[in-house]
């Protein structure tokens, strides 16, 4: 009896020693998950684990260990999830243009001689001394651009089974897609990347956490794999607290000037109204409401509804605003739209992240509003976020042409000057071709513009970027590029100008003009009429309401259309999938994170030019 005893007892240990083995391979996890906006690592407990065993194994605090998991003061349970809050002190930076050191170019030397003395390329070295435009001269005092590429991990926290793999980002690759193909999360590759703010880029070289699983350790029971995905048990998780549960109906607040009380309709005698019964300033807010509610009628079905509760802010009616959030109903929405003002706005978005409801606004709004708020979703990207596609057009296509850049003194927008010059450089460091690339000169006006005539090449396409909203300004500018180039001594002379989408509403700057200096720029809305969706899309608005819709009952219509659908199919507008880009009729929807704990904002632009007289999209 005592025998058996015996062997009873040691088959028990040698199999909590086997599941213990097992089981660490399950729990020794950095991979990071994003719950509730705020960033955590899942712990398994595993026998012998304790408070304190976490404590040092994640140099973080016991009380907030506690803090955060609450259960603990009952004990401790092999098997129970434990959220560890991830400290910020994974630090990952690369700086290709923080580090200089002097050169002065001796006789004889080229350029090519000269990244061979340090070991860098050509075009690093251009990027950085923009006046080598004008060729490489002796004595000249060069900054050599020295790379350096620092990686410090906390040494308590990097586990045994962990690494760092690097990828290359190629064309059309997200976080989501590098996600699967790694077998990660979005959060995990963001938080490796120093928080990846400005989005992924074609070319750019990133860190990629990868779980490195010894094969060797013996599964428990001997036929149950121990080598669960954390992320299949977050995903259970999830679904048991509900946070995605699919819902059959979802409720969605529009806080919009409608203005009723003016009008002589109510917003839904939709067909009877028209131009001249409308009061103005509600014109906008009717558009597009009828937009997205011919959206949302479009998808809905008996599985899945939406109610859309209408909200009339009056304007800038602050203290209107603050009484529609004191309605019931207002903090049990899915989602809100608006209010349109900067101010109420943010009265509003205040109100969504505490009550945890995603709020989209649908026009131009500082990006200060998203900073500290991970619910905000911003429509209409701002101007320096719209500078990439730009700068892919002119590293792509006018690389090795006289490329200047107007800094004119009196522009609102001139910083745009200095951000050009740093993401064309980026674009530059991220190609494999040995073409030497034209540096960009910048040409500070104030109200002499003839300095851009005297900086005109004739063997070349003069591209010029202006970024510049000054109507006077840019009309002088045209006119005086236009008479230039007719003049005989100027018959060979090409010239490109890249400016803003405000341009085209610029009726005193005849078309001729536009054609004649190639006007390039970028927008943030296109609809192409020419398209059958479009065409179907009016025929159908005209039907329903007797009226031709605009450009915002296109952008209500591509809002609703990208938020319910995610609605319906993910049950959340958060998930990897659902940030997926969109495309719709007027906006295409690309919405990256602006920071750990900030908002949305969405990346896509159409590049536009002037082309047999009519604005046309460049793929």
């Amino acid at each position: 009896m005592n025998l058996k005893k015996t062997i009873y007892y040691l088959s028990l240990l040698l199999l909590i020693i086997l599941g213990s083995k097992g089981s660490f391979a399950q729990a020794d996890s950095l991979e990071v998950h994003n719950i509730k906006g705020k960033y955590y690592y899942i712990h398994i407990i595993q026998q012998g684990e304790s408070l304190y065993f976490m404590h040092k194994k994640y140099n973080v605090p016991l009380a907030v260990i506690k803090k955060e998991n609450p259960s603990v003061s009952d004990g401790l349970s092999i098997g129970e999830k434990i959220f560890i809050p991830v400290k910020r002190n994974i630090e990952v930076s690369v700086k290709t243009d923080g580090n200089f050191i002097s050169h002065t170019v001796k006789k004889k030397q080229t350029l090519y001689s000269i990244a061979k003395i340090y070991d860098v390329k050509q075009k690093e070295i251009v990027a950085a001394n923009p006046e080598l435009s004008e060729g490489l001269k002796d004595e000249q005092v060069l900054k050599i651009p020295i790379k350096e590429i620092k990686i410090k991990i906390d040494p308590e926290l990097a586990a045994k089974n962990t690494k760092y793999n690097t990828h290359r980002v190629q064309q059309g690759e997200t976080l989501y897609s590098l996600s699967k193909l790694y077998n990660t999360t979005s959060d995990t590759i963001r938080v490796v990347n120093n928080g990846l703010l400005q989005g992924l880029k074609a070319g750019e070289m990133i860190y990629v956490p990868v779980m490195v699983i010894d094969d060797s350790l013996p599964l428990v029971g001997g036929d149950t794999s121990v080598r669960l995905e954390i992320g299949e048990q977050l995903e259970r998780w999830i679904s048991d607290t509900g946070i995605t549960v699919k819902k059959s109906e979802y409720s969605i607040g529009l806080m919009l000037p409608f203005y009723l009380d003016v009008n002589d309709e109510t917003v839904d005698n939709r067909s009877a109204f028209s131009v001249k019964s409308i009061y103005p300033k509600s014109k906008w807010a009717i558009e597009f409401y009828n937009g997205f509610k011919m959206a949302l009628d479009s998808i809905s079905s008996d599985s899945c509804k939406f109610k859309i509760y209408v909200y009339d802010t009056k304007g800038n009616d602050s203290l209107r605003t603050q009484n529609l959030l004191l309605k019931p109903e207002m903090a049990m929405h899915d989602l809100i739209v608006g209010p349109l003002h900067f101010n109420n706005f943010k009265r509003v978005a205040y109100f969504a992240k505490e009550n945890r409801i995603p709020i989209v606004s649908p026009v131009k709004q500082s990006n200060r509003l998203l900073l500290g708020n991970p619910f905000i979703f911003k429509v209409i990207p701002s101007k320096s976020t719209i500078l990439e596609p730009i700068c892919k057009l002119v590293a792509d296509s006018f690389k090795t042409e006289n490329l200047l850049a107007i800094e004119y003194e009196n522009a609102k927008e001139k910083s745009l000057v200095d951000l050009f010059l740093k993401s064309y450089n980026a674009e530059l460091l991220i190609t494999d071709d040995t073409l030497i690339y034209s540096a960009i000169k910048v040409l500070k006006i104030d109200k002499n513009i003839s300095d851009v005539i005297s900086n005109l090449k004739m063997d070349k396409n003069n591209v010029i970027f202006v970024p510049a909203s000054d109507q006077t300004f840019v009309t002088n500018l045209f006119s005086l590029l236009s008479t230039t180039i007719n003049k005989t001594e100027y018959k060979d002379c090409k010239v490109t100008l890249i400016g803003l989408e405000e341009w085209k509403n610029y009726e005193n700057i005849d078309l001729e003009y536009f054609q004649k200096l190639n006007v390039h720029f970028c927008s943030t809305k296109f609809i192409n009429y020419q398209d059958s969706l479009t065409a179907n899309f009016i025929d159908a608005y005209k039907e329903k309401t007797a009226t031709y819709p605009s450009y915002y009952s296109f952008l209500g219509f591509d809002i609703a259309y990208c938020f319910g659908n995610n609605f319906i199919q993910y049950g959340t507008v958060f998930s990897e999938a659902a940030l997926e880009p969109k495309d719709g009729m007027s906006i295409n929807l690309n919405f990256f994170k602006t920071g750990i704990e900030s908002g949305f904002e969405n990346k896509n632009a159409y590049l536009l030019r002037f082309e047999n007289y009519e604005l046309k999209r460049i793929n």
